[in-house]
């Protein structure tokens, strides 16, 4: 994990934080900061385990995606844009500093870009990468709407695994 301590130790990964905190600060609902992105990084590691995947895809790289897919979030607050775009471009130079290489920077940046597809509603015309789904996936499941004293006001509860019950 020498990678993701690097990279979680960054100056720019801290100021990214920073922004989403700064943005966030009077939000009530979900928010995206380091708690979150550990929480989906661990979870995305689980999953690929689970799902067999761990062999092809490392610890560090489904820990640095897990890390690394929110970071663009202020940049959405205040410019409208996807964050999943945002998130893939600041990643790069991220990784980089980190010492990934040039294929884990590719399959990592893939996953960030495709962490909100709506996986039930693919037709099969765009390759999502297991380490993609396994992110996506642990996003929903890193909330737990259960508690959360929101619930009844958000929009997106109806679509998060676990509202009614804890599945991970």
């Amino acid at each position: 994990m020498e990678r993701i301590n690097r990279l979680i130790t960054n100056r720019d990964y801290r100021h990214y934080l920073a922004y989403n905190r700064k943005e966030e600060e009077n939000r009530y609902f979900c928010r995206h900061q380091f708690e979150h992105l550990v929480s989906v990084a661990r979870l995305t590691y689980l999953l690929l385990l689970e799902e067999g995947n761990s062999t092809f895809i490392g610890k560090e790289a489904a820990y640095a995606a897990g890390l690394l897919h929110d970071i663009g979030r202020w940049h959405q607050y205040r410019f409208g844009t996807e964050h999943e775009e945002t998130s893939a471009t600041l990643a790069e130079p991220l990784l980089e500093e980190a010492g990934f290489n040039t294929e884990e920077n590719r399959l990592i940046i893939k996953a960030i870009k495709q962490h909100r597809l709506n996986l039930e509603e693919d037709t099969g015309n765009r390759h999502i990468s297991p380490l993609g789904k396994a992110l996506n996936r642990a996003d929903k499941l890193s909330r737990l709407c259960i508690s959360c004293g929101a619930k009844n006001e958000c929009k997106k509860i109806s679509r998060q695994p676990q509202k009614e019950r804890l599945i991970y």
